[in-house]
């Protein structure tokens, strides 16, 4: 009971006891961070960096809701010695004292010689490789490109520029390669890991390498992506012109192609490629191979319905419609444009380097293990991805569209295809139904994947507008909605010009949108505290000020190839209709039977009505693991042909291996979730039941994709995702208001 200390808590003795304690801790460590004592020792700037660290500053660092607090966490706030501050201003653990310069000063260390040595090895590999496509085409042909094959190929068509784009990034893929080989010619045990005799590791040597300037090697078959000037608008980069350009070029005046399309996609967290460089993980971090992703497909998403209590199909329609908006994955094509055929499981070898099927496992519920026709082992068609990188480096994924929410999915991408889809007097061109007198997309014969019998499919902004009638009749409703606002404001402004109408339509069509989506979509998804935390609330009057021109617009390939694929979880087998008396019309559409097959729309005229009737009236699928066997066993299959569908949700998880994308736990840790160590540890966000499944198919919880992760996590209270979709999605919104100097809420004249 003795009085404490002056300015202590505890008395003159305990004082001394833990004194004593806490001196011998210090005395007696080898490892005591102020110690002087190589190897352990910190170096001057990293125990610079330790000496600065308070807790108030690590508090704001861990936790994204503290925005103020006192500088002496331990110590009472008040307002004269120990006012509250706000985060920004407390010392946060600064790390670039860390930062490992072994594999930056082995690229500053690379000679011209070599370089060049390298380059012209890629040049070489680069013609052996067409030669090589074209040996293959020759002999092998392509695939229909009304197949399943060819229809699943037509979701991801790379047009000419990202063909011309990716030609550079393998040029400069084969070089990163024979650089790695160079500099470890006697080591080609797993790069990942790398031959501790080299000093440092092949991630930190291969990320050193997008530093290094290369430029005077090139010649002009190398120089990157030719538009035609008529298809660019690069000459648009005004800063006082009130309209956005359609490639997204120059929406930041510092960096004019921060955002723009045909850029790569940008990455929470770096790329876990089995080499290093490009190969796609196949391993378990164990070293076992990881699970094949039709395993993890049937495991982790059967097909089990539970329709939602609240929400509609609109939710699963909308965030489709804006994933096209946001997102276009181009992927390889064969010689001549044509569709290589990727299911035999030697195609690899046998039909195109970048094909990388997966097999049917043995056991398969639905899908047997060999093709009865020819005997051969079966496996699902994948074809890798356009890399887009222009520099030396790991691979990186291109991304098509913009990254801006521009409209571009109704406007198209580039002037050329703006110019396709305009019409007379500002009004968007449109097909008009006979019989009455309804707008419709316009149509056209030029597409080979149409499985239409008129041979006629429709076209919009975005080149997948028929790929299922309730992304038609989405289409449908925001073209009838510019030409409707164009003759509100011919209207008003009778002497605005076509020019004039068209551009200022797109701007509140852009608007609207980008109003819906964060006013309406965003909070139900989210829920409304997600998007309090991540700065997503709308402005209920004045202007947004928060404009970022240093920040990053571009998607991320985590949303693209995880995160935002969500909607899968909310399918339904049959897209319903219903009458204006919301009564069911029938028979329902099955969704197989719609793939690319508009012409229900002209010879039906009320199908537009009947599909919004249905999709705003009808239950959506619980998001959760469970995924329709409509997706999972029968995608684009031909009804004539057993077992020619593909597994979407298979095609997911290849498609995060295929970008590079690391495990889920490293994403848990980024959004502030604990790290699990062991499967246990993801009890809090995934049921047990689940993560029984996932101990069944992975050897280490270090192994779980992050799509069957995300999915399988209980929803954010208020929301449909779980907390590290949600996060995921929360930053790429973020980015997108912040960064978009067009954003329809800013104050820039």
């Amino acid at each position: 009971m003795e009085k404490p200390a002056s300015g202590a808590v505890v008395g003159s003795t305990i004082a001394c006891v833990l004194a004593l304690q806490f001196a011998n801790l210090k005395k007696s460590d080898r490892f005591w961070y102020e110690n002087d004592l190589p190897p352990s020792s910190l170096s001057p700037d990293q125990l610079g960096a330790i000496r600065k660290v308070s807790l108030a500053g690590t508090l704001c660092a861990a936790q994204d809701y503290l925005s103020n607090i006192q500088p002496k966490a331990f110590v009472r706030e008040d307002p004269y010695l120990n006012a509250a501050q706000h985060c920004s201003q407390h010392n946060r653990l600064e790390l670039s004292a860390w930062r490992d310069e072994s594999g930056a000063k082995a690229a500053e260390r690379l000679s011209q010689d070599m370089l060049a040595t390298a380059l012209e090895k890629a040049k070489q590999e680069m013609a052996d490789r067409k030669k090589l496509e074209y040996m293959l085409w020759e002999a092998r042909g392509g695939a229909d490109p009304k197949s399943p094959v060819g229809t699943a190929a037509s979701f991801s068509k790379a047009n000419k520029y990202a063909l011309k784009l990716a030609n550079t990034s393998l040029f400069l893929e084969f070089a990163t390669n024979e650089l790695i080989n160079t500099i470890g010619t006697n080591h080609r045990r797993k790069r990942q890991i790398f031959d501790d005799s080299l000093g440092f590791g092949t991630t930190d040597f291969v990320d050193s390498l997008q530093s290094v300037d290369i430029s005077g090697f090139l010649g002009n078959d190398q120089s990157g992506p030719i538009i035609e000037p008529q298809c660019d608008d690069k000459g648009s980069c005004e800063p006082d012109n009130p309209f956005r350009t359609y490639t997204g070029y120059c929406n930041n005046l510092r960096n004019p192609n921060l955002g723009k399309g045909l850029t790569t996609f940008a990455r929470l967290l770096p790329p876990v490629y089995e080499d290093g460089v490009s190969r796609p993980r196949i391993n378990s971090v164990t070293g076992t191979p990881l699970p094949s992703p039709r395993v993890v497909s049937t495991v982790i998403h059967p097909d089990i319905s539970n329709l939602h209590t609240r929400y509609t199909l609109m939710t699963m329609q909308f965030a489709q419609f804006l994933d096209h908006e946001l997102t276009m994955t181009p992927i390889h094509k064969g010689f001549h444009e044509s569709i290589p055929d990727c299911r035999s499981c030697d195609s690899p070898r046998t039909v195109h380097p970048e094909c990388n099927p997966f097999p049917v496992p043995r056991g398969d519920h639905y899908y047997p293990e060999v093709n009865v026709t020819s005997g051969e082992r079966l496996c699902f068609p994948f074809m890798r991805s356009l890399p887009g990188q222009q520099q030396l480096g790991p691979r990186e994924q291109v991304n098509q569209n913009t990254a801006f929410i521009d409209a571009s999915v109704i406007y198209g991408e580039n002037p050329c295809i703006v110019r396709k889809l305009r019409g007379f007097n500002g009004r968007l061109n449109a097909t008009t139904n006979p019989a009455n007198g309804r707008e419709l997309l316009p149509r056209s014969d030029s597409h080979p994947e149409c499985k239409a019998p008129s041979g006629f499919c429709f076209i919009a902004g975005d080149g997948r507008a028929s790929e299922q009638p309730g992304l038609t009749a989405i289409h449908t409703i925001f073209l009838r909605e510019h030409n409707r606002i164009v003759e509100g404001l011919r209207g008003v402004n009778p002497h605005w010009d076509a020019d004039q109408l068209f551009e200022h339509t797109r701007r509140i069509v852009a608007a609207t949108f980008t109003h819906v989506i964060y006013n309406e979509f965003l909070p139900r998804l989210l829920s409304w505290n997600a998007v309090n935390l991540y700065g997503l609330k709308l402005l209920p009057s004045g202007y947004y000020k928060e404009y970022s021109p240093t920040c990053n617009p571009a998607i991320v390939t985590e949303f693209a190839t995880a995160a935002f694929r969500f909607g899968h979880s909310l399918l339904r087998p049959h897209l319903p209709r219903l009458s204006p008396s919301f009564q069911p019309v029938e028979p329902p559409i099955l969704l197989r039977d719609g793939f690319f097959r508009p012409d229900m729309f002209m010879s039906h005229p009320p199908m537009v009505d009947e599909l919004m009737r249905g999709l705003a009236s009808t239950p959506m699928e619980t998001l959760d693991q469970f995924i329709t066997g409509e997706v999972t066993n029968h995608l684009f299959e031909d009804r004539r042909i057993p077992f020619s569908g593909v597994d979407l949700i298979a095609l997911n998880i290849q498609r995060s291996r295929d970008h590079g994308i690391p495990s889920y736990n490293n994403y848990r840790a980024l959004c502030n979730l604990k790290r699990a160590t062991t499967f246990e540890d993801l009890a809090r966000e995934i049921p047990d039941e689940v993560i029984a499944r996932f101990k069944r198919i992975y050897a280490t919880v270090d192994d779980i994709d992050l799509f069957p992760g995300g999915m399988s996590e209980r929803p954010l209270q208020g929301g449909l995702v779980g907390p590290t979709f949600a996060c995921i999605i929360a930053i790429q919104f973020r980015q997108l208001r912040k960064c978009d100097r067009y954003w329809y809420e800013n104050d820039n004249p």
